[in-house]
């Protein structure tokens, strides 16, 4: 009986410890994501950035997990081109880099993991950044080689976000 009530004293001191311990921290985190109006206003800038140019691009923006807000598509653009955009966002927000750099690490043979949980570290990808915080990533594809897909995304972000936006990751 002895050992019963103490082992409940014990108890109701450890829960006590516990929930105070709780009061004195956050149990929810407040993270800032990319609204959906941005996601579609990065879209349209790079729609008309690649309609100057006659290039039939598609661009994704999604939030920090990777789940699509925005998708844009010319008329013309290939299948490839719709998924590769996507691809490419997403890739950018699990890496927290440019798929540019990760293409750049995976044929050195620095680090080849995008390539074997099947991201695709192809240039047009790009993490988004405000005050530190990854907020969402762009994707742009079928820009037709080049730098073009980076170029196409880049502007969408420093459009509407502004440059420090495109600061690599902290």
């Amino acid at each position: 009986m002895k050992f019963a009530t103490l082992g409940i004293r014990v108890a109701a001191i450890l829960a006590s410890s516990v929930m105070s311990a709780s009061a004195q921290q956050n149990l929810l985190a407040d993270r800032k994501v990319v609204t959906s109006f941005a996601a579609r206003k990065m879209a349209e800038v790079c729609m008309e950035f690649a309609a100057t140019r006659k290039i039939d691009v598609s661009l994704a923006v999604v939030d920090p997990a990777g789940n699509l807000l925005a998708f844009l598509a010319a008329e013309n653009a290939t299948e490839t081109s719709i998924l590769t955009a996507q691809l490419k966002a997403k890739t950018a927000a699990r890496w927290r880099r440019p798929t540019a750099e990760l293409f750049d690490r995976v044929n050195k043979q620095i680090n080849r993991a995008p390539e074997f949980v099947g991201d695709f570290p192809q240039g047009g990808g790009f993490p988004l950044f405000i005050n530190g915080e990854l907020v969402g990533a762009v994707g742009a594809g079928g820009g037709g080689g080049g730098t073009m897909d980076d170029d196409c995304a880049k502007l969408a972000i420093t459009t509407v976000f502004g440059a420090a936006a495109m600061q690599a990751r902290p």
